[in-house]
């Protein structure tokens, strides 16, 4: 690689940065005068985000953030129930299906309905 390649090169580098550390500032600035700001930010992990932090990139992680919520309330709905009636673990639904084949999401009635094939059961229970 030229020297001028490499002066290129860490030019171009040196200016991603300074873009980089402007906005920082920024985020910084506002944040400091906006304790609701500061807030959400110290909340946001960014450590699984990939990409540019913009409206696109934000709205992806949104997703997978709501998903994941979703995901675990169900998990931990279905051991509330469990627990509730003293159940072991691996013991199935009153339809006799495994609480795995119930949905992966709570609805909006806060039911767990199975996912079977031709099964008619509308929220899963242990009893």
């Amino acid at each position: 690689m030229s020297n001028t390649t490499l002066h290129l090169t860490y030019l171009s580098a040196a200016w991603s940065a300074r873009q980089q550390a402007s906005a920082l500032q920024l985020l910084i600035t506002r944040a400091r005068q906006d304790p609701y700001l500061a807030l959400a930010l110290a909340h946001i992990d960014t450590t699984e985000m990939k990409g540019v932090l913009d409206a696109a990139g934000m709205g992806a992680a949104l997703a997978e953030a709501e998903a994941e919520r979703d995901l675990n309330a169900a998990l931990a709905e279905r051991c509330r129930r469990r627990e509730a009636v003293q159940a072991e673990p691996g013991t199935p639904c009153v339809c006799r299906h495994s609480p795995a084949t119930h949905a992966r999401r709570l609805t909006a009635q806060g039911k767990l309905p199975c996912r079977h094939d031709g099964c008619g059961c509308t929220d899963l229970s242990f009893v």
